[in-house]
């Protein structure tokens, strides 16, 4: 009997145990025609070498089946195991190919960027989980829907652009943004698209977007703080300049003309220092809504800062439509308090206004037009408006030499004290002298204080003009205390003295070091100086008061103080202006606002000054109706430390 091949022992338990494993093993990765073919190569090759060991049992049919086909089942056999690797092999690639489309399917669905396809006629192919996510709307919604792109897309210009990419198998752009509807809001987006770059078949067109909505907002954001104030919402400085630049370019290109004006609040420090920063900023708010709706849309309302804005009037017709801009904003301002957190404050405003192209077309120099235009209206009395002109620049060099040669005469001691007798109606007897400054050595003349003390104030001159005067006044008083006896020298104090926290030290010391008496010093003050901060101002006086000092309320009734303010003032004495004792010989109104003001002043325990007189019939007017002392040219003019220590000697006081 022939002994059975190791062969095809090998074969038959091979074939058995792959079939075994293969059954087990790839059942689930095998397609159905590729678990046939497996089963039937492995029926083939038990069958085979089922044959082959059927044929070594001896039997003569075995014998001759194995003697006839067995070469030819032996060549059968190594086919059959090709074809089964050949299926595994395949089978394996599938699954591999198949595992590889879900993973590319899974980060298209998942990828943080909207993906959309569409065909040739618009409609959507391609609808991923980040589109639904940012528009609400699911596939099912968009996929296969002719109307989808009118849906999404609210700008008609963008449907018409994607339409046209479709029919031209896609375009070739990144970054444009689009906007995108969603069923709750509409979302900015970023859209690449990249069709054309990378075609895909069955896709005419497709891109990717990326949400950009809250990016834009933020940049918008950005954008405004630095183009806007952040207090008030309005154009900052940046921004006035931009479209000023552009504003001046049209103007020459298209032979237009403009206006520029700058407006600043009258005493906005006062608000700020008598009710706090916040209501000065709320303030500040306010006066830029008021203002914004006096101009139009095309124009530009800025705030440069603190409380200066700026308005910029591209196109006007003529320099007279500036003007009526400008009065429209003085009047909008005065119609009304401002009430702010339960305080009423009015508050009244200057302007400044150059006109484009001719005044200038360069920038800077209509910025430094504007401010200066913005200077004389403040000078001139504020609460009003005042056009730029060239002789401005005259004035202006012309101010600022006054103010450097100001600068040195206070330094070298270029400035003269004269003094005015005041005269007491009872004895016509020289009661005191007003100390009033000159300036003679300017320009080989003299310069009126009515000039050079505005432009002091203008240049920060005044603290050390104010010492100068108060050390000089009160060194001279001393000599007259030793020389006379007791006799009153009024001396004027600034605002910006009066509001100083030392002066009462100040004074004080100089009193000790000149071995002066307080109640020699009469000090005056303006009424409008009081009415800049009243709290503060009558703090000051009362301390200055309680030193010893006199304290008079000089040009009373020029000013805007109401009886109200007058019975708080701690004032020993108040002045009655120079206009109203000249208006006396023509004007009844004038008589009887002396009159009242002699009783008012006597009704409340006060001494009454009158200035300016200039006539006996003056003089016996108020002697008649009660005034207590006099001053003015019918007495005597101001005369110098050295004449007027003469005239008292000579028994100067006594009219004849």
């Amino acid at each position: 009997m022939p002994m059975i091949s190791s062969l095809d022992l090998t074969g038959a338990i091979a074939a058995a145990l792959a079939t075994l494993f293969l059954i087990t093993h790839w059942r689930r990765r095998l397609a159905t025609e590729e678990k046939w073919i497996v089963l039937l190569v492995c029926a083939l090759t038990v069958l085979i070498n089922g044959i082959s060991v059927w044929s070594w049992s001896g039997q003569h049919f075995a014998g001759q089946v194995a003697e006839n086909w067995g070469d030819y089942l032996q060549i059968l056999q190594p086919a059959l195991w090709g074809m089964f690797f050949y299926v595994v092999v395949q089978s394996a690639l599938r699954n591999e190919l198949k595992a590889s489309r879900q993973r590319m399917r899974d980060l298209v669905e998942n990828m943080p960027v909207i993906l959309n396809a569409y065909d040739r006629d618009g409609r959507i192919l391609a609808w991923n989980r980040t589109a639904q996510e940012v528009t609400g709307f699911s596939r099912d919604d968009v996929v296969g829907n002719s109307q989808a792109l009118q849906q999404l897309f609210p700008d008609s210009q963008v449907q018409e652009q994607l339409r046209m990419e479709c029919e031209h198998g896609g375009g070739h752009y990144k970054h444009r943004i689009y906007t995108l509807k969603g069923r709750k809001d509409e979302r900015q987006i970023a859209w690449y698209n990249i069709a054309q770059e990378f075609p895909i078949s069955g896709w005419a067109n497709w891109s990717i977007g990326l949400d950009m909505t809250e990016q834009l907002a933020a940049q918008r954001q950005l954008e405004h703080l630095a183009t806007h104030d952040e207090l008030t919402g309005l154009a900052n400085r940046a921004l006035l300049h931009d479209r000023l630049h552009h504003a001046l370019a049209a103007s020459q290109r298209n032979d237009t003309t403009g206006a520029l004006l700058m407006l600043d609040l009258d005493h906005y420090k006062m608000v700020n220092d008598s009710h706090g920063h916040p209501v000065g900023d709320q303030l500040l708010r306010e006066v830029g809504k008021r203002l914004s709706r006096c101009l139009k849309s095309t124009d530009t309302l800025a705030r440069i800062g603190g409380d200066e804005f700026m308005v910029l009037l591209d196109y006007i017709h003529d320099p007279e439509e500036a003007a009526i801009v400008a009065q429209r904003l003085l009047s909008a301002l005065g119609e009304a308090p401002f009430l702010l957190f339960g305080t009423s404050i009015r508050t009244r405003a200057s302007i400044g206004v150059t006109i484009f192209p001719d005044d200038d077309i360069r920038l800077d120099e209509l910025m430094k037009n504007v401010d200066l235009a913005l200077y004389t209206a403040k000078q001139n009395g504020r609460n009003n408006f005042h056009f730029y002109s060239r002789n401005l620049h005259t004035q202006f060099r012309w101010q600022h030499q006054v103010a450097e040669k100001l600068r040195d005469a206070i330094s070298s001691d270029g400035l003269m004290l004269h003094y005015q007798p005041q005269i007491a109606l009872r004895d016509h007897r020289v009661a005191g002298v007003e100390a009033l400054l000159r300036w003679p050595g300017f320009e080989n003349g003299s310069l009126s204080p009515a000039v050079f003390v505005p432009i002091a104030e203008n240049n920060g001159l005044m603290p050390d003009l104010g010492r100068w005067v108060v050390e000089n006044a009160f060194r001279q008083a001393a000599t007259w205390q030793a020389l006379h006896g007791p006799m009153t020298t009024a001396v004027n104090l600034s605002a910006v003295q009066l509001y100083q926290p030392n002066l009462a030290d100040f004074l004080l010391q100089l009193l000790e070091r000149l071995q002066l008496n307080a109640e020699n010093i009469d000090l005056e003050i303006t009424e409008s100086a009081v009415m800049r901060n009243v709290d503060d101002a009558i703090a000051a006086m009362k301390q200055l008061r309680d030193k010893g000092f006199h304290i008079s309320l000089d040009d009373f009734g020029t000013g805007y103080s109401s009886l109200s303010y007058l019975k708080r003032f701690p004032v020993s004495r108040i002045k009655i202006d120079q206009s109203f004792v000249q208006g006396m010989d023509t004007s009844a109104g004038d008589i009887a606002i002396v009159r009242n003001v002699i009783r008012l002043g006597h009704d409340l325990g006060l001494l009454v000054l009158a200035e300016g007189v200039e006539t006996r019939e003056q003089l016996q007017r108020l002697g008649d109706e009660g005034c207590d002392l006099v001053q003015g040219f019918f007495c005597s003019k101001p005369l110098a430390a050295g004449p007027l220590g003469e005239f008292l000697r000579q028994g100067g006081g006594l009219v004849h």
